[in-house]
């Protein structure tokens, strides 16, 4: 019943080295950040949608001392009704 689609992603964002220290404190703010994803969506009708996305950001930066800071890891599930 329905159908499936899947799907990854992938992205980048890079600060300005002139960002710090003037506009960013380097030991709050990540200097770089990559992230890659994907999910899972099932129509079950015109009207219905169940949507699972899992998506992991590594850092850099961000930390005191200089430090990397941690990966964060996200599930994100939705369900939609259309009317």
């Amino acid at each position: 019943m329905g159908r499936f689609r899947a799907g990854g992603a992938a992205g980048a964002l890079t600060v300005d080295k002139d960002a710090f220290p003037n506009f960013a404190d380097p030991a709050k703010s990540a200097r770089a950040a990559r992230d890659r994803g994907f999910g899972v969506n099932w129509y079950l009708s015109r009207n219905f949608r169940l949507m699972l996305d899992y998506i992991e950001t590594r850092f850099q930066g961000g930390a005191a001392g200089g430090a990397d800071r941690e990966d964060e890891r996200v599930i994100l599930n939705r369900f939609q009704v259309a009317f």
